[in-house]
Protein backbone atom coordinates (compact mmCIF):
# COMPACT_ATOMS: atom_id res chain seq x y z
CA UNK A 1 0.00 0.00 0.00
CA UNK A 2 1.87 3.23 -1.47
CA UNK A 3 1.20 7.16 -1.13
CA UNK A 4 -3.35 6.44 -2.63
CA UNK A 5 -5.44 4.79 -1.23
CA UNK A 6 -8.77 3.51 -2.65
CA UNK A 7 -11.88 1.82 -0.81
CA UNK A 8 -10.78 -1.30 -1.28
CA UNK A 9 -7.45 -0.69 0.61
CA UNK A 10 -9.68 0.71 3.73
CA UNK A 11 -11.77 -2.46 3.32
CA UNK A 12 -8.84 -4.50 3.91
CA UNK A 13 -6.94 -2.31 6.74
CA UNK A 14 -10.61 -2.49 8.52
CA UNK A 15 -10.66 -6.41 8.33
CA UNK A 16 -6.98 -7.05 9.22
CA UNK A 17 -7.90 -4.61 12.63
CA UNK A 18 -10.70 -6.29 13.32
CA UNK A 19 -8.54 -9.72 13.49
CA UNK A 20 -6.12 -8.13 14.84
CA UNK A 21 -8.76 -6.79 17.94
CA UNK A 22 -9.97 -10.56 18.30
CA UNK A 23 -6.67 -12.13 18.46
CA UNK A 24 -6.37 -10.19 21.71
CA UNK A 25 -9.75 -10.16 23.10
CA UNK A 26 -9.44 -11.79 25.81
CA UNK A 27 -6.88 -9.36 27.47
CA UNK A 28 -9.39 -6.04 26.48
CA UNK A 29 -12.05 -7.55 27.70
CA UNK A 30 -10.02 -8.44 31.39
CA UNK A 31 -9.08 -5.30 31.83
CA UNK A 32 -11.71 -3.89 34.10
CA UNK A 33 -11.22 -1.86 36.53
CA UNK A 34 -13.36 -3.70 39.07
CA UNK A 35 -12.75 -7.47 39.22
CA UNK A 36 -16.49 -8.37 38.40
CA UNK A 37 -16.95 -11.05 35.56
CA UNK A 38 -18.37 -9.01 33.44
CA UNK A 39 -15.74 -7.15 30.60
CA UNK A 40 -17.21 -6.48 27.62
CA UNK A 41 -15.25 -4.10 25.95
CA UNK A 42 -13.41 -6.01 23.40
CA UNK A 43 -16.54 -7.94 22.79
CA UNK A 44 -18.50 -4.66 21.93
CA UNK A 45 -15.94 -3.20 20.06
CA UNK A 46 -15.77 -6.45 17.87
CA UNK A 47 -19.51 -7.27 17.33
CA UNK A 48 -19.09 -2.85 16.18
CA UNK A 49 -16.11 -3.47 13.83
CA UNK A 50 -17.66 -6.81 12.28
CA UNK A 51 -21.16 -4.86 11.79
CA UNK A 52 -19.34 -2.16 9.53
CA UNK A 53 -17.65 -5.19 7.51
CA UNK A 54 -20.74 -7.13 7.07
CA UNK A 55 -22.30 -3.97 5.91
CA UNK A 56 -19.50 -3.26 2.49
CA UNK A 57 -18.06 -6.93 1.98
CA UNK A 58 -20.36 -8.07 -0.54
CA UNK A 59 -19.86 -5.23 -2.42
CA UNK A 60 -16.77 -3.39 -1.63
CA UNK A 61 -16.44 -0.06 -3.63
CA UNK A 62 -13.50 1.11 -4.72
CA UNK A 63 -14.44 4.67 -4.02
CA UNK A 64 -13.09 5.48 -0.43
CA UNK A 65 -15.45 8.30 0.30
CA UNK A 66 -18.71 5.93 -0.64
CA UNK A 67 -17.13 2.89 1.05
CA UNK A 68 -15.94 5.02 4.20
CA UNK A 69 -19.45 6.63 4.57
CA UNK A 70 -21.64 2.80 4.11
CA UNK A 71 -18.53 1.21 6.87
CA UNK A 72 -19.35 4.00 9.20
CA UNK A 73 -23.14 3.35 8.92
CA UNK A 74 -22.65 -0.77 9.21
CA UNK A 75 -21.27 0.40 12.67
CA UNK A 76 -22.97 3.12 13.39
CA UNK A 77 -25.98 0.76 13.83
CA UNK A 78 -24.25 -2.55 15.44
CA UNK A 79 -22.67 -0.04 18.07
CA UNK A 80 -22.50 -1.52 21.36
CA UNK A 81 -21.48 -0.54 24.54
CA UNK A 82 -20.01 2.69 25.34
CA UNK A 83 -16.63 1.73 23.58
CA UNK A 84 -18.26 0.46 20.71
CA UNK A 85 -20.23 3.62 19.91
CA UNK A 86 -17.05 5.63 20.40
CA UNK A 87 -15.47 3.33 17.76
CA UNK A 88 -18.35 3.99 15.85
CA UNK A 89 -18.28 7.59 15.83
CA UNK A 90 -14.16 7.47 15.52
CA UNK A 91 -15.16 5.49 11.68
CA UNK A 92 -18.13 8.45 10.99
CA UNK A 93 -15.44 11.35 11.41
CA UNK A 94 -13.35 9.33 9.28
CA UNK A 95 -16.01 9.39 6.88
CA UNK A 96 -16.78 12.82 7.33
CA UNK A 97 -13.22 13.40 6.30
CA UNK A 98 -13.19 11.42 3.09
CA UNK A 99 -16.22 12.66 2.46
CA UNK A 100 -16.66 12.90 -1.97
CA UNK A 101 -12.80 11.47 -2.44
CA UNK A 102 -12.02 8.49 -4.99
CA UNK A 103 -9.37 7.96 -3.80
CA UNK A 104 -7.03 9.93 -0.72
CA UNK A 105 -3.46 10.94 -0.02
CA UNK A 106 -1.71 9.45 2.84
CA UNK A 107 -2.26 13.52 4.43
CA UNK A 108 -5.80 13.02 3.53
CA UNK A 109 -6.18 9.52 6.13
CA UNK A 110 -3.73 11.33 8.38
CA UNK A 111 -6.80 14.37 8.72
CA UNK A 112 -9.53 11.97 8.60
CA UNK A 113 -7.96 9.93 11.64
CA UNK A 114 -8.20 13.21 13.68
CA UNK A 115 -11.43 14.31 12.33
CA UNK A 116 -12.36 10.71 13.64
CA UNK A 117 -11.21 11.90 16.95
CA UNK A 118 -13.25 14.86 17.03
CA UNK A 119 -16.43 13.46 15.89
CA UNK A 120 -15.86 10.73 18.94
CA UNK A 121 -15.50 13.89 21.78
CA UNK A 122 -18.60 15.57 20.45
CA UNK A 123 -20.54 12.62 21.00
CA UNK A 124 -19.98 12.47 24.55
CA UNK A 125 -21.29 14.68 27.29
CA UNK A 126 -18.21 14.83 29.69
CA UNK A 127 -15.35 13.11 27.88
CA UNK A 128 -13.11 11.79 30.52
CA UNK A 129 -9.38 11.90 30.14
CA UNK A 130 -7.29 9.06 30.07
CA UNK A 131 -10.10 6.81 27.99
CA UNK A 132 -9.97 5.56 24.37
CA UNK A 133 -10.97 9.28 23.48
CA UNK A 134 -7.57 10.44 24.77
CA UNK A 135 -5.25 7.98 22.34
CA UNK A 136 -7.34 8.17 19.68
CA UNK A 137 -6.70 11.77 20.09
CA UNK A 138 -2.97 12.42 21.35
CA UNK A 139 -2.44 10.26 18.26
CA UNK A 140 -4.01 11.70 15.59
CA UNK A 141 -2.33 15.21 16.90
CA UNK A 142 1.16 14.10 17.19
CA UNK A 143 1.29 11.72 14.31
CA UNK A 144 0.51 14.62 12.19
CA UNK A 145 3.15 16.58 13.26
CA UNK A 146 5.53 14.03 12.10
CA UNK A 147 3.87 14.23 8.33
CA UNK A 148 6.48 14.54 5.74
CA UNK A 149 5.49 14.76 2.05
CA UNK A 150 7.18 11.20 0.36
CA UNK A 151 5.40 9.51 3.17
CA UNK A 152 3.80 5.98 2.42
CA UNK A 153 0.65 4.94 4.35
CA UNK A 154 2.72 2.07 6.43
CA UNK A 155 5.00 4.59 7.37
CA UNK A 156 2.42 7.21 9.12
CA UNK A 157 0.58 4.46 10.57
CA UNK A 158 4.12 3.28 11.89
CA UNK A 159 4.23 6.66 13.76
CA UNK A 160 0.73 6.58 14.45
CA UNK A 161 0.38 3.57 16.69
CA UNK A 162 3.77 4.52 18.35
CA UNK A 163 2.17 7.66 19.60
CA UNK A 164 -1.46 5.39 20.38
CA UNK A 165 0.78 3.11 22.67
CA UNK A 166 2.45 6.26 24.71
CA UNK A 167 -1.01 7.67 25.14
CA UNK A 168 -2.34 3.94 26.29
CA UNK A 169 0.49 3.50 28.60
CA UNK A 170 -0.44 6.85 30.10
CA UNK A 171 -3.76 6.21 30.78
CA UNK A 172 -3.67 5.34 34.81
CA UNK A 173 -1.68 8.78 35.36
CA UNK A 174 -5.00 10.51 34.03
CA UNK A 175 -7.43 8.16 35.33
CA UNK A 176 -7.07 7.91 39.17
CA UNK A 177 -9.29 4.71 38.93
CA UNK A 178 -7.29 2.98 36.29
CA UNK A 179 -4.14 3.12 38.28
CA UNK A 180 -5.36 2.12 41.78
CA UNK A 181 -6.90 -0.82 39.66
CA UNK A 182 -3.10 -1.65 37.90
CA UNK A 183 -4.98 -1.34 34.10
CA UNK A 184 -4.39 0.44 31.18
CA UNK A 185 -7.63 1.71 29.72
CA UNK A 186 -9.29 -1.27 27.87
CA UNK A 187 -11.22 0.63 24.85
CA UNK A 188 -7.68 2.21 24.57
CA UNK A 189 -6.00 -1.12 24.11
CA UNK A 190 -8.62 -2.40 21.69
CA UNK A 191 -8.24 0.71 19.78
CA UNK A 192 -4.21 0.04 19.29
CA UNK A 193 -5.09 -3.86 18.35
CA UNK A 194 -6.90 -2.16 15.71
CA UNK A 195 -4.64 0.01 14.77
CA UNK A 196 -1.66 -2.62 14.52
CA UNK A 197 -3.74 -4.48 12.57
CA UNK A 198 -4.35 -1.70 9.66
CA UNK A 199 -0.35 -1.37 9.60
CA UNK A 200 -0.07 -5.17 8.92
CA UNK A 201 -1.66 -4.63 6.25
CA UNK A 202 -0.49 -0.98 4.72
CA UNK A 203 2.65 -3.30 5.42
CA UNK A 204 1.49 -5.84 2.71
CA UNK A 205 1.86 -8.82 5.24
CA UNK A 206 -0.35 -11.49 4.90
CA UNK A 207 -4.38 -11.78 6.54
CA UNK A 208 -4.09 -15.70 6.56
CA UNK A 209 -1.53 -15.23 9.22
CA UNK A 210 -3.97 -13.24 10.99
CA UNK A 211 -6.95 -15.12 10.26
CA UNK A 212 -4.86 -18.81 11.31
CA UNK A 213 -4.54 -17.24 14.78
CA UNK A 214 -7.97 -16.42 15.32
CA UNK A 215 -8.95 -19.82 14.25
CA UNK A 216 -6.83 -21.12 16.07
CA UNK A 217 -7.60 -19.22 19.14
CA UNK A 218 -11.18 -18.88 18.30
CA UNK A 219 -12.36 -20.62 21.39
CA UNK A 220 -10.05 -22.24 23.99
CA UNK A 221 -9.94 -23.00 27.70
CA UNK A 222 -9.40 -19.12 28.17
CA UNK A 223 -12.06 -17.79 25.49
CA UNK A 224 -14.89 -16.14 26.60
CA UNK A 225 -18.49 -16.51 24.95
CA UNK A 226 -19.22 -13.47 22.76
CA UNK A 227 -21.62 -15.16 20.59
CA UNK A 228 -23.60 -17.13 22.43
CA UNK A 229 -25.43 -20.75 21.41
CA UNK A 230 -27.51 -21.21 18.29
CA UNK A 231 -30.13 -23.00 19.44
CA UNK A 232 -32.43 -25.55 17.60
CA UNK A 233 -35.05 -27.19 18.33
CA UNK A 234 -38.69 -29.23 17.84
CA UNK A 235 -40.69 -29.77 20.66
CA UNK A 236 -43.19 -32.31 20.93
CA UNK A 237 -46.43 -30.66 23.13
CA UNK A 238 -47.59 -33.16 25.83
CA UNK A 239 -50.94 -33.42 26.87
CA UNK A 240 -49.81 -34.27 30.40
CA UNK A 241 -48.50 -31.15 30.76
CA UNK A 242 -50.87 -28.89 29.04
CA UNK A 243 -53.90 -28.42 27.30
CA UNK A 244 -52.64 -28.61 23.69
CA UNK A 245 -56.22 -27.59 21.83
CA UNK A 246 -55.73 -24.12 23.79
CA UNK A 247 -52.38 -24.04 23.98
CA UNK A 248 -50.98 -20.85 22.19
CA UNK A 249 -46.94 -21.18 20.81
CA UNK A 250 -46.81 -17.39 21.78
CA UNK A 251 -46.25 -19.07 24.99
CA UNK A 252 -42.92 -21.05 23.80
CA UNK A 253 -41.45 -17.34 21.45
CA UNK A 254 -42.01 -15.08 24.77
CA UNK A 255 -39.67 -17.96 26.83
CA UNK A 256 -37.27 -18.35 24.20
CA UNK A 257 -36.76 -14.57 23.23
CA UNK A 258 -36.54 -13.46 26.91
CA UNK A 259 -33.35 -14.96 27.12
CA UNK A 260 -31.89 -14.55 23.77
CA UNK A 261 -32.32 -12.86 20.14
CA UNK A 262 -33.50 -13.88 16.74
CA UNK A 263 -36.21 -16.19 18.37
CA UNK A 264 -38.32 -18.05 15.57
CA UNK A 265 -40.75 -20.63 16.10
CA UNK A 266 -43.55 -22.56 14.12
CA UNK A 267 -46.03 -25.23 14.84
CA UNK A 268 -46.28 -28.48 12.87
CA UNK A 269 -49.78 -30.14 14.45
CA UNK A 270 -48.90 -30.80 18.02
CA UNK A 271 -44.75 -30.17 17.49
CA UNK A 272 -43.51 -27.02 17.63
CA UNK A 273 -39.65 -25.95 15.99
CA UNK A 274 -38.14 -23.17 17.70
CA UNK A 275 -34.55 -21.48 17.12
CA UNK A 276 -32.93 -18.53 19.23
CA UNK A 277 -29.14 -17.07 19.75
CA UNK A 278 -28.30 -17.25 23.43
CA UNK A 279 -26.14 -17.52 26.47
CA UNK A 280 -28.33 -20.72 28.12
CA UNK A 281 -29.32 -23.26 26.70
CA UNK A 282 -29.78 -25.38 29.38
CA UNK A 283 -32.03 -23.16 31.53
CA UNK A 284 -34.19 -22.84 28.23
CA UNK A 285 -34.50 -26.71 27.96
CA UNK A 286 -35.31 -26.80 31.89
CA UNK A 287 -38.33 -23.96 30.74
CA UNK A 288 -39.19 -25.57 28.03
CA UNK A 289 -39.86 -28.84 28.88
CA UNK A 290 -42.72 -27.55 31.16
CA UNK A 291 -44.68 -28.07 28.04
CA UNK A 292 -43.57 -30.75 26.60
CA UNK A 293 -40.33 -32.97 25.50
CA UNK A 294 -37.85 -32.72 23.07
CA UNK A 295 -38.19 -35.12 19.51
CA UNK A 296 -34.51 -33.12 18.69
CA UNK A 297 -32.17 -30.69 19.92
CA UNK A 298 -29.01 -28.91 18.11
CA UNK A 299 -26.66 -26.50 20.32
CA UNK A 300 -24.14 -24.98 18.35
CA UNK A 301 -21.37 -22.52 19.80
CA UNK A 302 -21.28 -19.39 17.25
CA UNK A 303 -17.50 -18.31 18.53
CA UNK A 304 -16.43 -21.78 17.49
CA UNK A 305 -17.99 -22.24 14.38
CA UNK A 306 -17.98 -18.30 13.09
CA UNK A 307 -21.43 -18.22 11.80
CA UNK A 308 -23.60 -15.13 11.34
CA UNK A 309 -25.12 -14.38 13.89
CA UNK A 310 -26.67 -10.76 12.56
CA UNK A 311 -29.05 -12.83 10.82
CA UNK A 312 -32.29 -11.29 9.29
CA UNK A 313 -35.25 -11.13 12.08
CA UNK A 314 -38.48 -12.70 11.89
CA UNK A 315 -41.20 -9.90 10.70
CA UNK A 316 -43.21 -9.06 13.76
CA UNK A 317 -46.82 -7.15 13.78
CA UNK A 318 -46.23 -3.39 14.74
CA UNK A 319 -48.35 -2.82 17.85
CA UNK A 320 -51.55 -0.61 17.04
CA UNK A 321 -50.02 3.10 17.06
CA UNK A 322 -50.77 4.66 20.92
CA UNK A 323 -50.14 7.66 22.88
CA UNK A 324 -47.21 5.78 25.16
CA UNK A 325 -44.63 3.09 25.22
CA UNK A 326 -42.04 1.55 27.37
CA UNK A 327 -38.88 -0.55 26.37
CA UNK A 328 -36.63 -1.94 28.64
CA UNK A 329 -33.78 -3.78 28.56
CA UNK A 330 -32.95 -7.21 30.45
CA UNK A 331 -31.88 -10.04 30.77
CA UNK A 332 -32.92 -13.58 32.37
CA UNK A 333 -37.04 -14.93 32.46
CA UNK A 334 -37.76 -13.79 35.32
CA UNK A 335 -36.91 -10.17 34.69
CA UNK A 336 -38.66 -9.95 31.66
CA UNK A 337 -42.08 -11.42 33.03
CA UNK A 338 -41.73 -8.75 35.89
CA UNK A 339 -41.42 -5.88 33.28
CA UNK A 340 -43.69 -7.40 31.26
CA UNK A 341 -46.05 -7.89 34.21
CA UNK A 342 -45.44 -3.92 35.18
CA UNK A 343 -46.51 -2.94 31.88
CA UNK A 344 -43.57 -2.34 29.79
CA UNK A 345 -44.52 -2.47 26.19
CA UNK A 346 -41.01 -4.26 24.84
CA UNK A 347 -38.26 -5.54 26.75
CA UNK A 348 -35.69 -6.14 24.32
CA UNK A 349 -32.69 -8.98 25.35
CA UNK A 350 -30.03 -7.46 26.77
CA UNK A 351 -27.70 -6.34 30.04
CA UNK A 352 -24.20 -6.94 31.12
CA UNK A 353 -22.10 -8.30 28.57
CA UNK A 354 -24.79 -8.53 26.16
CA UNK A 355 -25.11 -5.36 25.78
CA UNK A 356 -27.30 -3.94 23.41
CA UNK A 357 -26.98 -2.66 20.01
CA UNK A 358 -28.35 0.60 18.38
CA UNK A 359 -29.90 -1.49 16.01
CA UNK A 360 -32.01 -3.68 18.31
CA UNK A 361 -32.95 -0.28 19.72
CA UNK A 362 -34.58 1.39 16.43
CA UNK A 363 -36.25 -2.44 16.02
CA UNK A 364 -37.76 -2.03 19.32
CA UNK A 365 -38.78 1.46 18.51
CA UNK A 366 -40.52 0.49 15.60
CA UNK A 367 -42.21 -2.66 17.29
CA UNK A 368 -43.92 -0.68 20.07
CA UNK A 369 -45.37 2.06 17.87
CA UNK A 370 -46.00 5.00 19.85
CA UNK A 371 -46.05 9.09 19.58
CA UNK A 372 -43.89 8.95 22.78
CA UNK A 373 -41.18 6.01 23.65
CA UNK A 374 -39.61 5.64 27.30
CA UNK A 375 -36.64 3.74 27.18
CA UNK A 376 -35.14 2.40 30.28
CA UNK A 377 -31.40 0.96 29.21
CA UNK A 378 -30.84 -0.32 32.79
CA UNK A 379 -27.23 0.16 32.49
CA UNK A 380 -24.70 2.56 32.43
CA UNK A 381 -22.64 1.27 29.48
CA UNK A 382 -25.57 0.73 27.59
CA UNK A 383 -26.80 4.50 27.87
CA UNK A 384 -24.72 5.87 24.74
CA UNK A 385 -26.43 3.53 21.73
CA UNK A 386 -30.16 4.47 23.62
CA UNK A 387 -29.26 8.02 22.93
CA UNK A 388 -27.00 7.02 19.51
CA UNK A 389 -30.80 5.33 18.55
CA UNK A 390 -32.86 8.01 20.15
CA UNK A 391 -31.03 10.95 18.08
CA UNK A 392 -30.96 8.45 14.25
CA UNK A 393 -35.17 7.81 14.83
CA UNK A 394 -37.48 10.41 13.34
CA UNK A 395 -40.98 8.45 13.80
CA UNK A 396 -41.48 9.09 17.46
CA UNK A 397 -40.60 11.16 20.34
CA UNK A 398 -37.76 8.97 22.24
CA UNK A 399 -36.74 9.60 26.08
CA UNK A 400 -34.26 8.09 27.02
CA UNK A 401 -34.03 7.88 30.94
CA UNK A 402 -30.92 7.28 32.60
CA UNK A 403 -31.38 4.05 34.18
CA UNK A 404 -27.98 2.75 34.70
CA UNK A 405 -29.15 -0.31 36.79
CA UNK A 406 -31.92 -2.63 36.69
CA UNK A 407 -33.12 -1.82 40.09
CA UNK A 408 -33.60 1.59 38.84
CA UNK A 409 -35.60 0.58 35.74
CA UNK A 410 -37.81 -1.32 37.40
CA UNK A 411 -38.52 1.08 40.58
CA UNK A 412 -39.26 3.47 37.19
CA UNK A 413 -40.97 1.35 35.71
CA UNK A 414 -43.23 0.39 39.02
CA UNK A 415 -44.04 3.88 39.54
CA UNK A 416 -45.40 5.45 36.18
CA UNK A 417 -48.37 6.75 36.00
CA UNK A 418 -50.06 7.94 32.34
CA UNK A 419 -53.09 9.72 34.24
CA UNK A 420 -51.32 13.35 34.24
CA UNK A 421 -51.52 12.72 29.90
CA UNK A 422 -48.47 15.44 30.35
CA UNK A 423 -45.06 13.85 28.89
CA UNK A 424 -42.80 16.63 31.35
CA UNK A 425 -44.78 15.23 34.43
CA UNK A 426 -44.61 11.76 33.93
CA UNK A 427 -40.49 12.10 32.78
CA UNK A 428 -40.48 14.25 35.85
CA UNK A 429 -41.75 11.57 38.19
CA UNK A 430 -39.60 9.24 36.42
CA UNK A 431 -36.44 11.14 36.81
CA UNK A 432 -37.35 11.68 40.77
CA UNK A 433 -38.07 7.83 41.36
CA UNK A 434 -34.76 6.92 39.62
CA UNK A 435 -32.83 9.59 41.64
CA UNK A 436 -34.32 7.70 44.96
CA UNK A 437 -32.88 4.49 44.22
CA UNK A 438 -29.64 3.07 45.38
CA UNK A 439 -28.63 -0.30 44.02
CA UNK A 440 -26.26 -3.02 45.83
CA UNK A 441 -25.17 -5.65 42.91
CA UNK A 442 -23.53 -8.89 44.45
CA UNK A 443 -21.51 -10.80 42.05
CA UNK A 444 -17.90 -12.61 42.26
CA UNK A 445 -14.22 -11.44 42.06
CA UNK A 446 -12.50 -12.61 38.49
CA UNK A 447 -9.17 -11.82 39.88
CA UNK A 448 -6.80 -11.55 42.92
CA UNK A 449 -6.52 -7.48 44.05
CA UNK A 450 -6.89 -4.89 46.45
CA UNK A 451 -9.90 -2.48 45.77
CA UNK A 452 -10.64 0.45 49.09
CA UNK A 453 -8.30 -1.13 50.64
CA UNK A 454 -10.40 -4.11 50.83
CA UNK A 455 -8.04 -7.45 50.43
CA UNK A 456 -10.04 -9.51 47.17
CA UNK A 457 -9.10 -12.79 46.83
CA UNK A 458 -10.17 -14.94 43.39
CA UNK A 459 -13.67 -15.86 43.57
CA UNK A 460 -14.56 -13.98 46.64
CA UNK A 461 -18.20 -12.89 46.83
CA UNK A 462 -17.84 -8.81 46.32
CA UNK A 463 -20.55 -6.04 46.67
CA UNK A 464 -20.98 -2.97 44.49
CA UNK A 465 -22.87 -0.45 46.16
CA UNK A 466 -23.87 2.37 43.15
CA UNK A 467 -20.79 0.96 41.38
CA UNK A 468 -18.21 1.17 44.49
CA UNK A 469 -16.82 -1.80 45.61
CA UNK A 470 -18.00 -2.17 49.52
CA UNK A 471 -17.39 -5.58 51.06
CA UNK A 472 -15.92 -8.90 50.20
CA UNK A 473 -16.26 -12.17 51.76
CA UNK A 474 -15.96 -16.24 50.96
CA UNK A 475 -19.07 -16.13 51.88
CA UNK A 476 -22.17 -14.74 50.08
CA UNK A 477 -23.88 -13.32 52.77
CA UNK A 478 -21.69 -12.51 55.14
CA UNK A 479 -20.32 -10.04 52.24
CA UNK A 480 -23.99 -8.58 51.73
CA UNK A 481 -24.32 -8.36 55.99
CA UNK A 482 -20.93 -5.74 55.54
CA UNK A 483 -22.27 -4.39 52.88
CA UNK A 484 -25.52 -3.20 54.85
CA UNK A 485 -23.82 -2.05 57.69
CA UNK A 486 -22.03 0.75 55.43
CA UNK A 487 -24.67 1.64 53.24
CA UNK A 488 -25.99 5.02 54.53
CA UNK A 489 -29.31 5.66 56.80
CA UNK A 490 -29.58 2.09 55.80
CA UNK A 491 -31.89 1.52 59.17
CA UNK A 492 -34.15 4.72 57.87
CA UNK A 493 -34.95 3.11 53.92
CA UNK A 494 -38.45 1.88 53.36
CA UNK A 495 -38.41 -0.47 50.55
CA UNK A 496 -35.98 -3.47 49.81
CA UNK A 497 -36.32 -4.77 45.99
CA UNK A 498 -34.32 -8.15 45.34
CA UNK A 499 -34.26 -9.24 42.29
CA UNK A 500 -32.57 -12.95 42.85
CA UNK A 501 -30.09 -14.64 40.52
CA UNK A 502 -30.46 -17.92 38.97
CA UNK A 503 -27.34 -19.19 40.97
CA UNK A 504 -29.36 -18.28 44.21
CA UNK A 505 -31.23 -21.11 46.77
CA UNK A 506 -34.91 -20.14 47.79
CA UNK A 507 -33.00 -20.86 51.13
CA UNK A 508 -30.06 -17.94 50.92
CA UNK A 509 -33.09 -15.75 49.35
CA UNK A 510 -35.14 -16.27 52.80
CA UNK A 511 -32.45 -15.72 55.44
CA UNK A 512 -31.23 -12.37 53.39
CA UNK A 513 -34.77 -10.85 53.64
CA UNK A 514 -34.52 -11.69 57.47
CA UNK A 515 -31.06 -9.77 57.91
CA UNK A 516 -32.55 -6.99 55.61
CA UNK A 517 -35.40 -7.06 58.36
CA UNK A 518 -33.12 -7.81 61.22
CA UNK A 519 -31.60 -4.22 60.23
CA UNK A 520 -34.71 -2.44 60.06
CA UNK A 521 -37.89 -4.01 61.31
CA UNK A 522 -39.75 -1.01 59.43
CA UNK A 523 -38.51 -2.11 56.03
CA UNK A 524 -40.50 -3.83 53.09
CA UNK A 525 -38.23 -6.23 51.30
CA UNK A 526 -40.20 -7.81 48.13
CA UNK A 527 -38.32 -10.54 46.47
CA UNK A 528 -38.24 -11.35 42.65
CA UNK A 529 -36.66 -13.78 41.13
CA UNK A 530 -35.25 -12.56 37.99
CA UNK A 531 -33.26 -15.47 37.22
CA UNK A 532 -30.48 -13.47 36.11
CA UNK A 533 -26.79 -14.65 35.11
CA UNK A 534 -23.46 -12.43 37.03
CA UNK A 535 -24.83 -10.90 39.18
CA UNK A 536 -26.67 -13.27 42.59
CA UNK A 537 -28.47 -10.67 43.50
CA UNK A 538 -29.61 -6.69 42.34
CA UNK A 539 -31.03 -5.14 45.48
CA UNK A 540 -33.50 -1.88 44.83
CA UNK A 541 -33.12 0.18 47.94
CA UNK A 542 -34.95 3.29 48.32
Amino acid sequence: MGKMINGNDLFQMVRFGALSLISDIDKVNSLNVFPVPDGDTGTNMRMTIEGGIKEVEANVDSSIGVLAKRLARGMVLSARGNSGVILSQFFKGISNGLKDMDKASVFDFANALISGSKRSYSIVTNPTEGTMLTVMREAGDNAIKEFKEDMELSEYLEIYLKYANISLDNTPNLLPVLKKAGVIDSGGYGLVMIIKGMLMCANGEDISELENKVKVENFNENSKLTYGYCFDFTLQLQSSKINIPTFDSKRILDVISSNGNNADVSEEGTKIKGSVITFDPGMLVTELRKYGEFIDIKIDNLDYKKEDVEATPVEEEKAERKKYATIAIANGVGLVKAFKEMGTDEVVSGGQTMNTSTQDFIKAFDKVNADNIIVFPNNGNILMAANQAKEMYTKSNVYVMPTKTIAQGYSAQSMINYESDNIDEILQEISETINNVSTLEVTYSVRDCVINDIQISKGDYICMYNNDLVSSDKDRISAIKKAFRLIPDFDSKEVLTVLKGRDVPQQECDELKNIAEAFNSYMEVYVVDGMQDIYSYIIGIE
